[in-house]
């Protein structure tokens, strides 16, 4: 990756954001702005990113199933359902301004009574994730003080995408599949196209196996079979704890898996899980886990 490249698609990216706040309004919130809540998991990932610890979050404890880190501290109060957070609960707490993601607007529109409401446009669109990530987190820093903290992540996603790419460099050109496994163990659901775990793949010169359709945020629901088209591919799964251990003794007793190529030659790797719709720190955490995990095993399966 040349350096400031993701710098100039930023750039390009942020053209496309149409904030709830007006560009007049954010000089006064950054002036001002110390107590925040998140009523998604991708807003608060963000906040806390920068440094700063959010009021209150909607579920709490989906954010430390799902994305983990940044780590959540103590003390921060939950404020219910993403779609129903306690307005009550709000109104005593008296946020400076409220991180949203775009989808929760319309339902969530009557929280700006509260204060100024933040809608963050979740998926990247035609903007490569990890750029788009980058606009969020600059965007998010604008409002909060941080806009040194913004660029000085941006600078370390760059930087190691790049070290994580030329570490990458000796593995085979050897298909990855991306995915994480159905408790059931006949689903699974692939990541791909623009996603934020496809571009990673992408940024680091990695072949997604996965070449079907996804939704917006770069991800499809597929039967285990499907992992039969590239029968060349490794398969890179997601560790979920119990979940996990659940579909892998499912799996161990399904044919249909057991005649996997990459099942029979050992090219199945696990590891820790990536928020697949998370942010900057995201993206260098699956960047890392990468490059620490695949040149370790090419030397042992290929």
């Amino acid at each position: 990756m040349r350096r400031g490249l993701l710098h100039r698609r930023a750039l390009i990216g942020a053209a496309l954001t149409a904030p709830f706040i007006l560009s007049g309004q954010r000089k006064a919130l950054a002036a001002s702005t110390r107590r925040v809540v998140c009523l998604d998991l991708l807003p608060t990932e963000l906040l806390l990113t920068l440094g700063v610890t959010p009021l209150a979050i909607a579920n709490r404890a989906l954010y430390i199933r799902l994305v983990a880190e940044p780590a959540l501290p103590e003390g921060v109060d939950d404020l219910g359902p993403l779609t129903e957070p306690n307005a009550e609960f709000l109104q005593i707490l008296r946020p400076e301004l409220i991180l949203l993601a775009s989808w929760q607007q319309p339902v969530l529109q009557r929280l700006s009574a509260i204060a100024p409401l933040l809608p963050l446009q979740s998926s990247a669109g035609e903007t490569p994730a990890v750029a788009h990530m980058i606009n969020l987190l600059r965007e998010v820093g604008s409002v909060t003080d941080r806009t040194t903290e913004a660029a000085l992540w941006a600078e370390r996603a760059e930087e190691t995408l790049a070290q994580a790419k030329q570490a990458l460099v000796s593995r085979s050109g050897r298909a990855l599949y991306v995915c994480r496994f159905a408790a059931n163990g006949r689903n699974v659901a692939v990541f791909g196209g623009n996603g934020l775990i496809g571009d990673v793949l992408l940024q680091l010169g990695l072949k997604n196996a996965w070449q079907g359709r996804v939704n917006a945020s770069g991800v499809v629901s597929a039967g285990i079979e499907q992992l039969a088209a590239d029968p060349e591919a490794r398969i890179v799964h997601f560790d979920r704890g119990a979940e996990t251990i659940e579909a892998m003794r499912n799996l161990a007793q399904s044919s249909l898996w057991n005649a996997l190529p990459a099942v029979r030659q050992g090219r199945v790797t696990a590891m820790p899980v990536i928020y697949p719709s998370g942010g900057v720190f995201s993206a260098i955490r699956m960047a890392r886990q990468l490059a620490e995990i695949l040149p370790q095993e090419r030397n042992a399966n290929g």
